[in-house]
């Protein structure tokens, strides 16, 4: 996604959106890829707010504390996020456009949630090894070819305990790069797996799902 078209969200939050007010943030974000165009290229790769309702109840039925986001992107579903986890809870998002990480940055602290996110700016691969505890939910939506590789290192990291939850996006749209992700996320002696159909954020006619995992060991 282009700096521009960034800058462009960023710029349309702050004329719309009312401030330090999450839900009025993510509400002008659709308005702003739902009242364009493909020709105006105004689409969006937010989870949206269709899969998004998704990973906010995935959140609170399993009552996820401490959160990691691979791929930050405008910081959409990171203000999701945090406004369903408690106020001492928190959430990490790893991007490493430098780029996402401010523009992000910028949306996040508009809607008032600065206190309860953390953004770093670096691939997922080489940001794994810093941290030393498990994550109760871990939430995927960055290069679709890393989806399997950087949970096998979130795994053997020891990030990945009994009962965390692996929320993955897009696995519908990609399917046919998931092959290998649905095989190691389905294997029923390491994970409980649910696939959920949905359709692709901002477009009601391209289907799209995602992909609910549970570990069920440590």
């Amino acid at each position: 996604m282009t700096n521009l078209k960034m800058e462009s969200v960023l710029d349309y939050v702050i004329k719309h959106a009312i401030h330090k007010n999450p839900k009025s943030v993510l509400d002008t974000i659709d308005s702003y890829a739902m009242n364009g165009s493909l020709e105006r290229k105004r689409f969006l790769m937010n989870v949206g707010p269709e899969k998004g309702a998704i990973l906010k109840d995935c959140i609170e039925t399993h009552k996820s504390k401490k959160i990691l986001e691979l791929g930050s992107f405008v910081g959409y579903s990171a203000i999701l996020i945090a406004m369903t986890i408690g106020k001492n809870d928190t959430l990490i998002s790893i991007d490493p456009d430098p780029n996402s990480i401010r523009i992000a940055t910028q949306i996040v602290e508009y809607a008032g949630l600065s206190n309860k996110i953390t953004f770093i700016e670096s691939r997922a691969e080489d940001a794994i090894n810093n941290f030393n505890l498990p994550f109760d939910l871990i939430f995927i939506d960055h290069a679709k070819k890393r989806y399997l590789p950087d949970l096998i290192l979130l795994e053997e990291a020891g990030l990945v305990k009994k009962d965390t939850v692996i929320f993955a996006d897009n696995v519908g749209l990609f399917r046919d790069q998931m092959t290998e992700y649905f095989k190691h996320v389905r294997d029923v002696n390491f994970y409980a797996s649910n696939n959920i159909e949905s359709n692709l954020e901002y477009r009601g006619n391209i289907y799209d799902a995602v992909e609910i995992s549970v570990r069920k060991i440590d």
